[in-house]
């Protein structure tokens, strides 16, 4: 019997610590992410930097982040707090799913297409 009662309470405190890690971590991920891709986005449209090509794609890569960011971390934050739209609206559920997994994609890809271009150049 004593063993069910450790099970239950490592659940229970398992739960906790996920409630809580769902609550709070994404917002250090959000504040670090955002300043992040907008630092990279204010350096990548200096003007010396616009001709170059992997610059571009950098920027893109940034801009995409941004929008994965706040597709992805936003609604994870809102389930942290039991308020997830998408959790109760299929349609948006289904929108944030393809611009989640789209934009997510999109960062790994033009990431790929500038190392290319970089490789191609030397």
């Amino acid at each position: 019997m004593s063993s069910s009662n450790t099970t239950v309470n490592m659940i229970a405190s398992l739960s906790s610590a996920s409630n809580f890690l769902n609550c709070y971590f994404p917002i250090f991920i959000f504040i670090f992410g955002i300043i992040g891709n907008l630092l990279n986005v204010f350096v990548l449209n200096q003007p010396t930097l616009r001709l170059n090509i992997s610059a571009l794609f950098f920027n893109f890569s940034s801009i995409a982040g941004l929008l994965a960011i706040f597709s992805g971390l936003i609604a994870q934050m809102l389930s942290g707090y039991a308020a997830d739209l998408s959790a109760t609206i299929g349609w948006i559920c289904k929108v944030r799913s393809i611009v989640l997994y789209c934009s997510r994609t999109i960062v790994l890809w033009l990431i790929v297409l500038a190392s290319v271009d970089r490789w191609l150049t030397s």
